[in-house]
């Protein structure tokens, strides 16, 4: 490469990191709509860009050094979109899940660690992209081969998808312990009891406490513990109980909100792309904007409205010892799969990267995993899109219809753009991150929350109209049921999954 194509790069690179650093840090512009924008600009950016390149001697392509920007971009918002979701609880949906990880460790004043953990993560996921992406160029014809092969499989995979998230949520249900006096004793007792009860399955209990009705039948109290008690001819009264424990998990509530949180973000997903949200006539704006309200809504106003009020508390000045990065590793690799499916998110590829054997769920290590998947996903998603044409994100999309014959020949000048845009973002991540989270402990958020959410709202009508209000007013009512019954976000992105569903299995239905 010659000094002048690989001076272009870096000018177009560092570009991108500007486009991707606003879009990371400020809540609600994801780097799609930067991207889309960057790809409606073209007819009056080639001219410039081609007079550049001549004056300068670049034998690059104008529509490659734009592409480099876009995937620069893309990259840098995968490092700093954790800044905002870290010190606002506004996430991008690609972070949605490490929230409260992060929060857990930014109320014990280790916000540093939480932060060191993401930006960790996600230089794994891109290092382990770029060594992965190396030998594309002598193996690209025999890959192709393998994903072609493998391509009709490709729905049988997703479909799995949700019922893998399905399962791992089940494992979160809510332990319950039941009292069992079928051949126990329950006889009348003036003593009262302080004593805390550890139920474990099978072993014998001794309860003194007051037994009385409930509407789902009898229960016994403690001063500080209530167990459902199951028995013939009980009483009410003070009353000493022995019998077994019995304790079991209620999947089946839990798996149904689940169950139907996908269903009904799948809907929601349907609406904003098949342009069936009433009054979608009323707003002519960008193509496909529609989905910035919706995801806004799921991920980013529930949230903030709920970490709207409070102080943050004094945060440690440096960050303890690295997580391992046995998690971030696990969450590249992921991050390949969730390149290569359509419609499977970070988040999803994080909880799946969770069920694999003997990974690690520590809050540090957790966030690297999320944060190695939605980086990892951005670089090796390139290789699905060099070996097949085929992109899987909005901004692969956008480096398509910027450069329509990018192919293996163009990855060396995408290499250098991924591993400088990777190691400075790090940077940035680390010192920008490092010094916002310093300069806002103690302070009380409210207004910084407030003005983020008007303006996530404001952005929205702007790219979407009135219908995108409506749809960020419903997502967000969806979006905030999620804490309201105890179930992980994550089926949230039903919205994309159960779209592409129907469009493989029941495209009559579309």
């Amino acid at each position: 490469m010659l000094g002048a194509d690989l001076l272009m790069v870096i000018y177009f690179t560092l570009l991108g990191m500007g486009l991707g650093t606003l879009s990371g840090l400020a809540p609600g512009i994801h780097v799609n709509t930067l991207a889309a924008l960057l790809v409606l600009s073209i007819p009056l950016l080639s001219p410039p860009m081609e007079a550049i390149c001549a004056s300068t001697g670049c034998a690059l392509p104008p529509a490659l050094l734009l592409a480099c920007a876009i995937l620069s971009a893309a990259i840098c918002h995968s490092f700093l979109d954790y800044i905002p979701s870290l010190i606002m609880g506004v996430p991008d949906e690609t972070e949605c899940l490490s929230v409260l990880p992060s929060h857990r460790l930014l109320l014990e004043g280790k916000g540093m660690n939480a932060l060191q953990a993401a930006a960790q993560g996600s230089l794994v996921g891109a290092t382990v992209g770029m060594l992965l992406l190396l030998p594309l160029p002598l193996l690209h014809i025999h890959l192709s081969g393998a994903l072609d092969s493998l391509s009709p499989f490709i729905p049988y995979l997703l479909i799995l998808i949700p019922f893998l998230l399905l399962w791992a949520e089940s494992g979160k249900a809510d332990p319950v312990a039941i009292l069992d006096l079928r051949g126990g004793s329950a006889t009348p007792s003036n003593a009262i009891s302080l004593k805390r009860h550890v139920p474990v399955h099978g072993d014998s209990a001794r309860v003194i406490g007051t037994v009385g009705r409930r509407r789902w039948g009898w229960a016994v109290s403690t001063p500080t513990q209530t167990f459902p008690v199951r028995g013939r001819g009980l009483e009410g009264g003070n009353m000493l109980l022995m019998g077994v424990w019995v304790v079991r998990r209620d999947r089946p509530p839990v798996m149904g909100w689940a169950a139907l949180l996908f269903l009904l973000s799948g809907a929601l997903g349907i609406m904003a792309m098949d342009g069936l949200v009433p009054g979608g006539d009323l707003w002519k704006g960008l193509e496909g904007n529609m989905l910035m309200p919706l995801f806004t809504g799921l991920f980013g106003l529930p949230l903030l409205i709920g970490s709207s009020r409070g102080r943050m508390p004094p945060q440690d000045a440096e960050a303890g010892e690295p997580p391992s990065v046995s998690g971030a590793l696990r969450g590249s690799l992921m991050g390949g799969l969730v390149g290569w499916l359509p419609g499977v998110t970070a988040t999803a590829g994080a909880v799946l990267t969770t069920m694999l054997p003997r990974a690690r769920t520590g809050p540090r290590e957790f966030i690297a995993t999320v944060s190695a998947v939605g980086t990892g996903a951005a670089v090796l998603g390139l290789g699905t899109l060099l070996l097949l044409g085929k992109g899987r994100s909005g901004t692969l999309l956008a480096m398509q219809s910027a450069l329509p014959s990018i192919g293996v020949d163009d990855l060396p000048s995408l290499l250098i753009c991924i591993l400088l845009s990777s190691l400075l973002s790090y940077l940035l991540t680390m010192r920008l991150g490092g010094r916002l989270l310093l300069k806002a402990q103690g302070r009380d958020l409210t207004g910084l929350n407030r003005a983020a959410l008007l303006g996530m709202v404001l952005l929205s009508f702007l790219l979407a109209g009135p219908t995108g209000l409506l749809l960020l007013f419903l997502s967000t009512l969806l979006g905030m049921l999620p804490g309201k019954v105890g179930v992980s976000r994550v089926h949230l992105t039903g919205c994309l999954l159960l779209p592409i569903l129907l469009y493989y299995f029941a495209p009559f239905l579309r």
